[in-house]
């Protein structure tokens, strides 16, 4: 069974210092910047490419990511009658799929490529801004793991009760944020040229079913949440974090499908989860 690491990749507009740059849409300059097969020096020196990009059917784009490594290698030297190391050049790599529709990219966990789900949103995040369609339309580039919310939300609902909850935000971005205190943040912290920001709510005993609709919301676009809770009755109040668990999703290619089309199928399976049947 393979599995995937599930990103959310986004555009997210900067404060308007050039007057003739045009904010574009979100996914279509992530879309743009994966198609553009990018390089660039990561963190720690290494090179990083996006390569063999194709838009695939249904909003999908397909990507392969890897990395350069030099590797020495034992041989013999037939001529020379002589054992010798030799340096080569080897690019190991995975596949992916990003989903124009939920803005999420899902990536195949392959041994001595796919590190962290952190790490690999660190690299495909500096090869999709290195592509320069970002600053074009004066967006930076942000992707982060997608956390598997769901240990976070028992802890929630079955706590005897809440008494602080945390949640960072970016600018309005994902079409399907949580409308009633998410959303209204974003728009405000657009308008004072934020770029980001993070709420806190606090009281005796906070209404665990409104922020379980918060936290799915939160945890869709890779953002991070924290709770005190009192799990039991006199047992204390501790702090949990949402981001401890980041999402991976099976891959259950079916016999008539490619290795795109059922990439792109546990992104959506995945995601829609996260969000939950009302999100």
């Amino acid at each position: 069974m393979s599995f995937i690491h599930l990103l959310r990749c986004k555009a997210e507009p900067l404060p308007q210092f050039d007057a003739f740059r045009v904010t574009g849409v979100s996914s279509v300059v992530v879309a743009d910047s994966f198609l553009a097969r990018p390089t660039s020096k990561v963190p720690r020196g290494s090179i990083w490419h996006i390569g063999n990009a194709v838009e695939v059917p249904d909003a999908g784009i397909f990507f392969a990511l890897g990395r350069e490594a030099v590797v020495k290698s034992q041989q013999f030297n037939e001529g020379r009658r002589e054992f010798e190391e030799v340096e080569q050049i080897q690019a190991p790599f995975t596949v992916g799929v990003y989903d124009m529709e939920s803005q999420a990219a899902g990536i195949l966990v392959r041994p001595g490529v796919s590190l962290s789900p952190r790490e690999i949103a660190t690299k495909v995040q500096y090869l999709l801004e290195s592509a320069g369609f970002a600053e074009k339309h004066n967006m930076r580039i942000v992707v982060d793991p997608i956390p598997d919310p769901r240990g976070f939300i028992e802890t929630l609902t079955s706590a005897f009760r809440i008494t602080r909850f945390e949640f960072d935000f970016s600018l309005p971005n994902p079409p399907d944020d949580e409308k009633f205190v998410q959303r209204p943040l974003k728009e405000f912290g657009k308008k004072i040229g934020a770029t980001e920001g993070r709420a806190s709510l606090k009281g005796p005993a906070l209404n665990a079913g409104d922020l379980v609709d918060l936290t799915r919301a939160v945890a869709a676009e890779g953002d991070q949440a924290t709770a005190n809770v009192e799990r039991t009755e006199g047992s204390g109040v501790e702090r949990i974090g949402l981001n401890l668990n980041p999402l991976k999703e099976a891959v259950e290619a079916q016999s008539h499908e490619g290795t795109a089309a059922a990439i792109l199928r546990a992104v959506r399976r995945a995601y829609k989860r996260v969000r939950g049947p009302d999100g």
